[in-house]
């Protein structure tokens, strides 16, 4: 299987993220992607007003019916990052879910998975003050999609830091990991790699991480160094901290076997309780 992760900076402006990001699909596409993953809000990034958003534009006669065409006609499978869903049930509240969206080439939105951890931190950058839950509720349940003969854990950003999530998709058999972010330069520069190497190696899967990078309208610096890596903790390929870029790399699940069979991590595991 070949896999892209596409890197972006995006803005306030919903079509011009949209036709940024299309753009970007169709580069992966052209290079031979079965599967491709964009970043956390990527196609709204900054927008305070999240709830009239998600009741404007992200709908099946809007946004998401744009999403299904792209699967299609690039024939990918598609993991939508993260975009403002309303939630399933009413909450008394303007808040939105954080929801990572998957399509299969046919079209069909498979799954839909709601961040569960909300980043809720103070960071020594140029923001300074982060409160996802203002904005955001958290999703409770983890969601996979089979991609063929693979499965496929979904995640976004702040997730990254909890492994009982990720020990679940191991539970659950996934091969393939993914990590929609737009995770902040500080953190990012402390944190990014090791977390998703670590991910990778004690899952034994692979981890395809997406990230948003520079400069944004609301004051945020992110990372970037979107990557993928293997079963064993090797990065296949990685994108710089400055650029937009679509990266590529090969899945090899021969190797993936290989890895579980020389270490049989997931017979091993003791769970204790305290």
């Amino acid at each position: 299987m070949r896999c892209a992760v596409i890197q972006m900076t995006s803005v306030r402006d919903v079509d011009a993220n949209l036709s940024k990001a299309h753009s970007y699909l169709v580069q992966a596409a052209e290079k031979g992607a079965n599967l491709a993953v964009l970043p956390e809000m990527f196609a709204c990034l900054g927008v305070s007003n999240q709830y009239h958003l998600a009741q404007a534009r992200f709908t099946e006669n809007d946004v998401l019916s744009i999403f299904s065409t792209w699967a299609q006609e690039l024939n990918l499978f598609l993991v939508c990052g993260s975009v403002p869903m309303l939630p399933d049930e009413l909450n008394g509240t303007e808040k939105v879910s954080a929801s990572c969206l998957v399509f299969s080439p046919n079209g069909e939105c498979i799954n839909r998975y709601d961040k569960i951890h909300l980043f809720d931190v103070d960071v020594a950058d140029e923001k300074g003050r982060y409160r996802e839950s203002d904005t955001f509720i958290a999703g409770h349940h983890p969601k996979t999609v089979s991609l063929d003969e693979h499965t496929l854990g979904l995640s976004i950003c702040y997730d990254l830091r909890f492994p009982e999530l990720y020990q679940i998709y191991q539970q659950l058999g996934c091969d393939i990991i993914t990590v929609p972010s737009a995770f902040t330069f500080e953190t990012g520069r402390k944190h990014w790699e090791i977390l998703l190497r670590a991910r990778a190696i004690e899952t034994q899967s692979f981890i395809l991480a997406a990230n948003q990078v520079g400069v944004h309208e609301d004051g945020r610096r992110t990372w970037g160094q979107s990557m993928v890596v293997s079963p064993n903790g090797e990065i296949l390929v990685q994108a710089d901290n400055e650029t937009e870029q679509v990266l590529v790399a090969d899945l090899d699940f021969s190797q993936l076997e290989m890895c579980r069979r020389n270490m049989p991590i997931r017979q091993h595991k003791k769970l204790f309780k305290s």
